[in-house]
């Protein structure tokens, strides 16, 4: 697509209407290296992605039905499941140091990665953290160290999707300039 930086932070939105066509393994594969390309606490990258497509992303839809959320993704055809794994020794000792939990930082820069390549490759996302965490832990066989943190649904918008106007805060209202 080839968007300007402004174009693609405001095209980018969440989908919650797919369609059932496959995403190419090629473009799943550009996602997770702009993943890589994540800057990071002390260069930890503290994150393990799973891709999962096909009839295999029925589990992921499993453990996002909850209490008749997510209904959404039925038709989702690929979900990337972001992971945190322990932050490596450095990382851990400048936690211990400071009130920052980088690890979670770093995973939602990560995601904000994946979500802009996306839009970039004319695919659409949504940023899921309503899950049923256990369920997936035990698909993907985390250990107790690890932490399903978000799940990002992939794919294509129906025919039709539109884009909707943004809402947000004026800028007014988050930022004070000093200086």
């Amino acid at each position: 697509m080839a968007y300007s930086f402004d174009e693609l932070i405001n095209t980018r939105q969440s989908c919650r209407s797919y369609s059932d066509k496959p995403v190419e393994k090629e473009k799943l594969e550009e996602l997770v290296k702009a993943v890589r390309l994540t800057p990071s606490a002390c260069n930890s990258q503290p994150w393990k992605l799973f891709v999962v497509t096909g009839e295999k992303a029925r589990f992921v839809k499993d453990a996002l039905q909850l209490m008749g959320r997510n209904k959404f993704t039925e038709d989702c055809p690929a979900f990337t499941v972001f992971v945190e794994k322990p932050a490596t020794l450095k990382a851990g000792i400048a936690e211990m140091v400071s009130s920052q939990k980088f690890a979670q930082l770093d995973v939602g820069a990560a995601v904000s990665y994946y979500t802009l390549k996306a839009t970039d490759l004319g695919l659409q996302t949504c940023i899921l953290g309503w899950f049923d965490e256990k369920k997936l832990s035990n698909a993907l066989g985390l250990s107790k160290s690890e932490k399903v943190r978000l799940v990002v649904a992939t794919g294509y918008a129906v025919d039709g999707y539109e884009l909707r106007e943004k809402v947000r805060k004026d800028v007014s209202e988050f930022v004070d300039f000093i200086g």
